[in-house]
This record gives C-alpha cells, sequence and structure tokens, in this order.
C-alpha cells in the first residue's frame, strides 16, 4: 500500500526557504505536520530539526520569510521560533544527537517521523505510519511520556484532535503511573492543555480519557493516578454537546462563545459525587493558575444554578442576570443535568427571541432626577433601590411604558418621608 504524499509539505514556500537555508546541513519536518498532512488535514504550524548550525539557518529563514525570531530554549537547547504572518516555524538543533534519537525522545509514534528536505525520504523508525494508518495512539518509548508529565495531557487532548483514534492500552498505562507528577509542570502549560481540551465540542473524548489515567477528576481533588467512575459526567458531556449539533440546535439554542464555561461547570459540578467539594476545587483551580479569575467567576455562576425557573417572569430573570452570552450555556448546562427538559429550553429561546431587548436591556423609561422628584428622594441608596426595582419590574415584563413605570413607583411603596 502506498505511503502518503509528503509532496505538498515539501512545496510549501517556508518548506522550500527552510531547505534553502540549511543548504548542505541536513534538515527534516518532524511532528504534526507531517502526521496532520498523512491524515488529509490542515497543516498550520511547522516543526524541523537541523543537524547544526541551528541559529545561522533560523536567522536566514528570518529574513527569506520573513518572520520574528524568538530563542525558545535558553542556555539548554537550541530551538528557534519563527512568527510569521498565518505560520508558526520552530526549528530544533539537535547538534550530536541522531535523528533517531532525536525522534526517540518524542511523545507518541505519530509524532516520531521525519521528512528529509533534501531527497524526500521518510525516517519512521517506530512505525508511526502504521499506527496513523490503524489509528492508534502509542508511546514511541517507555520513556517518553515519563519523562514529561505534560504528555498525560496531551495524550487526551489528540484524541479530541484526531476522530476515531484510540489509545494503546500499554500507554494508557504509561500515562496513569507518570499523572502524579503533573503539579511539576508550569502551571500555564497545564492550563493551556486543559483549555484545548475542554474548550473543543468533542471534550468528552479528552476527559473519558483524563479519567483512565487518574487525571480527572485527580488533578482536581489532589488524589492524582487514583482512577474513579466518571461516566456520569462523560455522559452530561456529551448531552451538552448534542444541544448544540448542527449550529443553532435542536432546542433552538443560539450557539454561544462561552460554551466551555459550560464544560468546566459540569465538569466542577461532578466533583460532589466523587469526593470533592466543588466550589473549593474553583478556587483551587484559580490560585494554582489554572483558571483566571475571569474565568472562575462565569463557571461560578453556572456552578450556583440549580434549576431552570418555571415561570416567565422568573425566566426573564434568569435570561436578565446571565446576559445574552451565558444564557444558552446556562440552559444546555441544566439540560446536561437532568434538570432541564427540550421544551423548557425551547421556550426559553423563544423568550429571548421574542423579548430579547426587553429582557436583556429594558429601555431608561424615566430618568434618575424624574424618581427623584416623584418620589420625594435624595440620591443614594434609596434612590439606587428604586432605579434597580423598576428595571427588574421591566424585565419581568410589568412594565413597558412610560405611564406603568409611573404608576408602579407610586405604588411601590418606595417613597421618601415627607418633610417635617
Amino acid at each position: 500500500m502506498p505511503g502518503p504524499d509528503f509532496a505538498p509539505l515539501l512545496a510549501h514556500r517556508a518548506v522550500r526557504l527552510l531547505a534553502a537555508a540549511a543548504g548542505s546541513t541536513p534538515c527534516h519536518l518532524v511532528g504534526g505536520a507531517l502526521r496532520d498532512q498523512a491524515l488529509g488535514l490542515s497543516v498550520h504550524d511547522l516543526d524541523a530539526v537541523s543537524a547544526g548550525r541551528g541559529i545561522a539557518i533560523a536567522q536566514d529563514l528570518a529574513r527569506a520569510l520573513p518572520a520574528r525570531l524568538v530563542p525558545l530554549g535558553g542556555k539548554e537547547f537550541a530551538a528557534y521560533r519563527l512568527v510569521a504572518s498565518g505560520l508558526t516555524l520552530d526549528l530544533w538543533d539537535r547538534e550530536e544527537t541522531t535523528l533517531e534519537e532525536d525522534l526517540a525522545r518524542r511523545d507518541l509514534t505519530i509524532n516520531a517521523i521525519a521528512l528529509d528536505l533534501a531527497t524526500g525520504a521518510v525516517t519512521d523508525p517506530f512505525g508511526g505510519l502504521e499506527d496513523l494508518e490503524r489509528k492508534i495512539l502509542r508511546a514511541t518509548t517507555p520513556e517518553s511520556i515519563a519523562g514529561d508529565p505534560l504528555r498525560v495531557l496531551r495524550l487526551a487532548r489528540l484524541l479530541v484532535q484526531l476522530p476515531g483514534f484510540a489509545a494503546d492500552g500499554g500507554t494508557v498505562e504509561l500515562a496513569r503511573a507518570s499523572s502524579p507528577g503533573l503539579p511539576e509542570i508550569a502551571p500555564e502549560r497545564i492550563r493551556d492543555e486543559l483549555a484545548r481540551i475542554v474548550g473543543d465540542e468533542e471534550a468528552a473524548v479528552g476527559v473519558g480519557m483524563l479519567g483512565r489515567v487518574g487525571v480527572y477528576p485527580g488533578l482536581w481533588i489532589d488524589r492524582l493516578g487514583e482512577v474513579a467512575p466518571i461516566g456520569e459526567v462523560v455522559g452530561q458531556l456529551e448531552v451538552f454537546k448534542s444541544v448544540w449539533v448542527g449550529g443553532e440546535g435542536r432546542a433552538g439554542l443560539p450557539v454561544s462563545a462561552s460554551a466551555h464555561f459550560g464544560r468546566w461547570a459540569l465538569l466542577f459540578a461532578g466533583l460532589s459525587k466523587l469526593g470533592g467539594a466543588p466550589t473549593e476545587a474553583l478556587e483551587r483551580f484559580r490560585v494554582r493558575g489554572y483558571l483566571a479569575k475571569s474565568e472562575t467567576v462565569a463557571i461560578g455562576r453556572l456552578l450556583a444554578l440549580a434549576s431552570l425557573p418555571g415561570q416567565p417572569p422568573e425566566r426573564r430573570l434568569f435570561l436578565h442576570r446571565l446576559g445574552r452570552e451565558l444564557w444558552p450555556v446556562a440552559a444546555a448546562v441544566l439540560a446536561a443535568r437532568g434538570t432541564a427538559a427540550s421544551e423548557d429550553l425551547e421556550d426559553l429561546a423563544n423568550l429571548a427571541r421574542t423579548e430579547g431587548d426587553q429582557v436583556f436591556d429594558p429601555p431608561r423609561l424615566v430618568s434618575a432626577e424624574e424618581v427623584q422628584a416623584l418620589l420625594g428622594l435624595s440620591p443614594g441608596r434609596d434612590l439606587g433601590r428604586a432605579l434597580s426595582t423598576l428595571r427588574e419590574a421591566q424585565v419581568r415584563g410589568e412594565v413597558r411604558t412610560r405611564a406603568e413605570a409611573e404608576a408602579f413607583l407610586r405604588g411601590s411603596g418606595l417613597a421618601g418621608s415627607p418633610p417635617g
């Protein structure tokens, strides 16, 4: 059976310029670009290794592209990132290391394939091309995951990124044995990997793997490496995904750019049945740097929801308090947890569609000065309470006109005391 066609990679402008900059120095494309090309996926970023002259090649390529050159390795190793319009290329100088030794340090066999820029020859010492065909994620060596516990998260992320792939059983065991080392990894690296897993609509697949290797709920409850039954949480993530299948969901919910907050909320909420406290774990994630404060605020608001209000006025307040961006996520979370039926979501979506402006940002019917005069109030807390009470009445649909607003205020009991 013929192997994958890597000719398009060799024809890529950046690759041709890299080959020219390398000249007679052996230089190879490696890693994800070859994997994605073989799978027929879009190739965005490139990784390459050279047998010496790394800085000279990087400088020549930066001028030719042109690109911004960023040293990555410091004093420990020679690595350079070139950032151009629509492209990032990382170049590693393997120096005295052989190509096979360099490939052996990579996480998975499907990322341990190299393409010679001068000859087009493929080097595949660990059977990565066969594993690509079999759709298997397999550790390159027993040490390739133990040496960098972050690769435990990458294993889960690749299952999200590569539909239809499965992890080799031995690789799963290696990952589980390595997961207790995750706290030693820089928080921002953990944050980025988790964000890519939870941020994808196929997050359930990745979380399923995190469960198999003891990262979920282990990282959340400080018991890394322990495996717990997480089938209910994975099932909720699948329901959450189904709400938005095909864009506008089956319940008519608008697609939200904040959907990842809903997945995070389901993961934290699931801790209540897995030996952990959701809000405590959320704060722990913030302190450790796995989530930003603004993210924990949004997730916390979703965690606080128990059910969808039943009556129209309260549903209007539900929409208003969550806002245009977060309410669809909240509705999907409640559906995933079994506390909101499809007809409830449809009703909520219809309410948001027909009454959106009135619910989310009701118009000001009377000014603060007019409220002062009407109720005999001075600027301060009482005036603020009167304005907020009126706004809530508008959101609930009880007040829609100026005349109704004035009548509501007169009957609200908020008027100031008459002068003595």
